[in-house]
Order: C-alpha cells, then structure tokens, then sequence
C-alpha cells in the first residue's frame, strides 16, 4: 500500500466504502422483497382460506336450518333457501380448492367434500321422503342420520379445519421467522464487517494519511524553531515525494547555514581586525595629536615668542581642528572598546544634578560663541537625584547629546535640558529647535557613522559615533533612549534612567 499514490488509496477507501452501501442497498431490497412475499402469502392465503372456511360454514348451517324449517312448515320457500344456501357452500368449496397448495390442502379439500356431498345427499334424500309422504316412520330415520352427519361435519370444522388453518398460519409465520432470522444474521454480519471495516479505515487513514502528516508537520514547526532535520517517511505517494522534497530542503539549508557560519566567522575575524585596527591606530594617533596640541597652544599662548594677530587667528583655526580630530580619535576608542565589550562601568549611587552641571558648564563658552542659550531645569529643583551610574559615562552622554544640539541648532535657539525624578528612576530630555532629522532616516539614528543627508550640507564634520555612543551608555545602565524630530523644526531626545542596575 505504501506504493500507492495518495489519490489512488483515497480512490480505493471510496470504492470499498461504495461497496458497503451498495451491498447493504441490496440486502435490503431483497429484505423488503421477502417481508413483502410472507406477508402477500398470509394475504393470499391464509387468510382467504380461513375466511371461505368461515363462510362454507355458515352456508351448511343455514342450509340445514331451512331443511328443519320446511319439514315443519312445509313451506317451498324454506326449500329454496335450502338450495340456495347449499349451491353457494358448494362455490365456496371450489373457492376453497382454489386456494389449496398442497399434498394436504388438497387432503384436506377432499375431505371437506365428501362430508359436504353426504350431507348434501342426506339432505335431499330427507326432502323426497318428506314430499312422498310427510307421515312416513322412515323420516325419523332419515333425520337422525342428517342430524348425525351434521354433528360428524362439525367435529370435522372444529378439529380438521382449525389444524389446517394452523397448519397454514404456522408455514407463513415459519417463512417470516426465516426471513426475521436471516435479517439479523445478515445486520449483524454487516455490522460486523463495517465495524471491522472502519476500524481499518481508521488505522488505514492513520498510517498512510494522519501519522506522516504529523510528522512532516512536526518537522516544519522544527524548522521554524531552526532544528533542520531529515524526515524518515520511506514511501512512493504524494507524501513520500513531499518528505523526500523536505529532506533536500532541510540538507540544502543547512548547507547554506554551514557557508554563512563560515562566512560570518570570516566576517567576525575582519570585525575583529578592523577594531584591531582602528584601537591601534586610535592609541597611535592620540599620542602625537596630544604633543602637536600642547605645542600648537604653547605657540598660541606666546609661551614661545610674540605672534602676529593673523599668525594666531590661522593658529587658533589649527588647535580647533585639532581637537576635532582628538574627539574624533577618541570616540573611535570608544566604539571599539563597545564592540569589544571592554567600555567598562563602575556604577555608584549619586546625585546626577551635579553631572549635568558640570557638563552644561563646560558647553557654555561653545553655546555663547554660536549663539544660542542653555535652559536647564529640574523637578523637584533642590535635592538630590540619586542613580546608581557611572559618572564619566553619563558625562559623555550628556556631552554628546549637548554638543549635537548646539552644532545643529540656529542662531539664537533655545536648547531645553530638563531631568525629573520618577518612582524608579529619573526621566529627561535634551530638546532643541534646530535642523531636525528627516523622517525616512530616523530608523538610522543610533547607527555608527550615521549623519542626516540635511546635515552634511550645513555642518561638514562630525564622526556620526555620538549617538551609537549615547545609545550603549543608557542601554548599559538598564534605561531607554528614544527621540521626536521633524526636519527644520527641531529634536529632543529622551532617556530614563532606572535608580538601581539589576544584579546579575
């Protein structure tokens, strides 16, 4: 069976399940037939038989009765009756013979005849003697005999006929009992064999249709889960193909997996370098850009002789783009030191006001220099905000979300920092009402290296590392960081910091 198309079993379930109806269709006509056959034989048989007996009966008697009332009266009509009655007993007696069907009916029939032919012969014999001479001693006689041949028919009618009719009546009910009996045995054969058959069906279904359903289906919500296994269903249908089909499936796939794995650990090795790389570079470069600014400010400062005003205005354009490139230099350390998981943190309980104090200090010659103004607030406005954070980190967080601000704000703006505090922590928000980020690029925000198309073509430097920055700040102290811009309206970032870090 396992060789068989799946079309081709469920062909054969349609056609053994057609069989059965056909069958029982069939033993059922042929039933009805037979009930419809017993019951057409009582109808026409025994039933007619017992009803002309009855009525042959009747006609003797009443025959007879108008023989005594004529020898009484000697009325001629009593004697027409007489005949009457006994020529319609006597067309019974043919209806009766017309009903025999067997070796005893006819017994039986030859019987009723010859008691009815004496009685009939008596009878008249009864009649001419009485005509002949009304007063004759031989009526006596001849009465006595009639009466003895009634009495002899009667007994024959209680007896005889009752058994015949029996007789009759048990060889319908025997046929019906038959055919009740060969019912039952027949239903409870088919009952049998549909038990035995839909108990085939069912394991039939179950092994050939429900079982490798379930196993493929299993397999899939495996795959789903990521577990490619093969499907060990050894068949030649639909569902064998379809397994077959999972199987090279599930080998491609994981063969694909085996070439990505590869790939990603090349991938991995050349992150790896990268950062090798740029942490290298990084420590290289910082050294000699710390010495070129102390002594570029050493000339600035005229530590080392009288400058001119041009001199020091190109000088001081010098040490600004110098310290560009020790922020770039040092956020580049910062980023290889996320991804190499070694930005470490030292988390202490403490008042974050001072913090933010501090770091909107340092901003205030840069602010007034664009210009633009610093608002800074904070609920309740006295007393401390404690938060277990790490000091440097939550500065250069801070730092990086002012110093965005500030470069991309307009002349004159507005830059709002507000801190609150909250049942688990502290809420806050740096807004300003600046260029603002372009919607279809918001999903690119805290990405490395990220700058908004309208900002490149304000503001030309900028390393694009600020925001990835400030994003694995907060996130390693358990809080959130999300934002609202809208280009040339302005930006605020949000951030919630919890009071307490979840001890692992």
């Amino acid at each position: 069976m396992k060789n068989l198309k799946l079309t081709q079993k469920i062909f054969f379930i349609f056609v053994l399940l057609l069989f059965l109806v056909v069958n029982s269709w069939a033993f059922t006509f042929t039933t009805i037939l037979d009930l419809q056959d017993s019951f057409s034989e009582v109808e026409e048989y025994a039933f007619p038989s017992v009803i002309t007996t009855a009525k042959l009966k009747d006609k003797v008697h009443i025959a007879l009765l108008s023989v005594y009332n004529y020898l009484s009266t000697g009325n001629a009509a009593n004697k027409t009756k007489y005949q009457e009655e006994f020529s319609a007993a006597i067309q019974l007696e043919y209806d009766l013979f017309g009903l025999s069907q067997t070796s005893t009916d006819f017994e039986f029939t030859q019987q009723f005849n010859n008691k009815l032919t004496a009685i009939y012969k008596a009878a008249d014999n009864l009649i001419k003697l009485y005509e002949a001479s009304p007063t004759d001693a031989a009526l006596s006689d001849q009465l006595n005999q009639l009466n003895s041949l009634r009495d002899d028919f009667n007994t024959f009618l209680e007896t005889q006929v009752t058994d015949q009719i029996s007789t009759q009546i048990e060889t319908v009910s025997s046929g019906i009992r038959d055919t009740a009996r060969t019912i039952l045995i027949y239903v409870v054969g088919v009952a049998a064999i549909i038990v035995l058959v839909v108990i085939w069906l069912i394991v039939f279904i179950s092994n050939n249709i429900t079982k490798p359903v379930v196993q493929l289906t299993k397999a899939a919500q495996a795959f789903g889960q990521g577990h490619f296994e093969r499907v060990d269903l050894q068949r030649n249908d639909e569902l064998g193909l379809f397994a077959k089909t999972f199987n090279v499936m599930a080998e491609n796939i994981q063969a694909s997996q085996r070439a990505l794995q590869a790939e990603l650990e090349k991938t991995k090795e050349l992150d790896r370098q990268k950062s090798d790389f740029l942490s290298i570079a990084a420590h290289q470069l910082r050294t000699p850009m710390s010495g070129i600014r102390w002594a570029t400010t050493m000339l600035y400062d005229g530590d080392m002789g009288v400058m001119s005003d041009e001199q020091k205005h190109h000088l001081g354009n010098t040490i600004e783009n110098i310290n560009r490139m020790i922020r770039l230099i040092n956020d580049l350390l910062d980023v290889t030191k996320i991804e190499e998981q070694k930005f470490k943190y030292k988390f202490v309980e403490q008042d974050i006001l001072p913090i933010f104090n501090e770091t909107i200090k340092r901003h205030e010659q840069t602010a007034k220099a664009k210009p633009v103004n610093i608002m800074f607030r904070s609920k309740p406005a006295t007393g401390p905000l404690l938060v277990s954070c790490d000091k440097e980190k939550i500065e250069l967080m801070l730092n990086n979300l002012l110093d965005n601000a500030i470069k991309y704000s307009k002349p004159n703006d507005t830059i709002t920092i507000e801190v609150n505090e909250v049942t688990d922590g502290v809420n806050g928000f740096v807004h300003d009402t600046g260029l603002g980020i372009p919607k279809k690029s918001h999903h690119e925000v805290f990405s490395k290296f990220f700058r908004g198309p309208n900002i490149l073509k304000v503001v030309t430097e900028g390393s694009g590392l600020g925001l990835f920055i400030v994003k694995d700040i907060v996130e390693k102290h358990e809080g959130k960081i999300w934002f609202e811009s809208e280009e040339n309206v302005g930006t605020t970032f949000y951030f919630h910091l919890p009071k307490h870090q979840v001890k692992r």
